[in-house]
């Protein structure tokens, strides 16, 4: 198996992921890896994540060039934006969980540190300005907040993570959606309290957290 076939089946592993936990819906959503500084895999446009073959997964070039017949997502310049600033992702899921997209289309960010695992695994999580889908107005945007947090809102559109590789990338969609629905459920009934600046500091050594997370507060 070569690396693309090995990083191809990775990424329909992980559309298989988020589709079975209603990150997305329909063909909605979009996952990509960089091989090399000018080589990315990314989904195809107009497929379900769930049900993506490896043979489906289009090539890239730097500039968003086609390296192979498929025909890449419709929001491959956000992709290429972030690996454009950020040399530390290798890849990058854009999904529609419900209780963080709900939190994007009210207009809302995740600054506040509430919870820990949040605090020590990903930091804040900002709430990028609208644009519309798919423009180079978005990418530009996104990509530029990418050098300073790994997941984001986009608002009233959805959640963007990043990591070093697939699975921290999804591991932090996961993380991001259910501390969403933890604080959506929170305010039905109360007051979130945030940690104070001893609390946090105190998790920052007990944990060892990296300067890329402990500078986001």
């Amino acid at each position: 198996m070569t690396r693309v076939e090995k990083y191809r089946r990775k990424i329909c592993e992980i559309g298989r992921k988020v589709q079975a936990a209603g990150y997305i819906a329909a063909n909605d959503g979009n996952i990509s890896v960089r091989l090399s500084d000018n080589t990315i895999l990314i989904t195809p446009t107009g497929v379900s994540k769930g049900a993506m073959q490896p043979g489906e997964i289009a090539l890239i070039d730097g500039a968003g060039n086609r390296l192979d017949e498929n025909v890449p997502s419709s929001e491959f310049q956000m992709h290429l934006a972030i690996f454009q600033q950020c040399p530390d992702v290798n890849a990058i899921i854009h999904t529609h969980p419900p209780y963080a997209t709900a939190w994007a289309v009210a207009g809302r960010s995740l600054e506040e540190p509430i919870l820990p695992e949040v605090i020590i695994t990903i930091g804040k999580i900002p709430l990028v300005e609208y644009r519309p889908p798919s423009t180079q107005a978005l990418a530009e945007l996104v990509g530029e907040t990418a050098c300073n947090y790994s997941v984001m809102l986009l608002q009233n559109h959805g959640l963007v993570s990043t990591g070093i590789d697939l699975k921290a990338a999804y591991f932090k969609t996961e993380r991001a959606e259910h501390a969403f629905k933890i604080l959506t459920i929170t305010q039905s009934f109360g007051i979130p309290q945030p940690l104070s600046a001893t609390e946090i500091e105190e998790l920052f050594e007990l944990c060892h957290v990296p300067e890329s997370i402990r500078k986001t507060y």
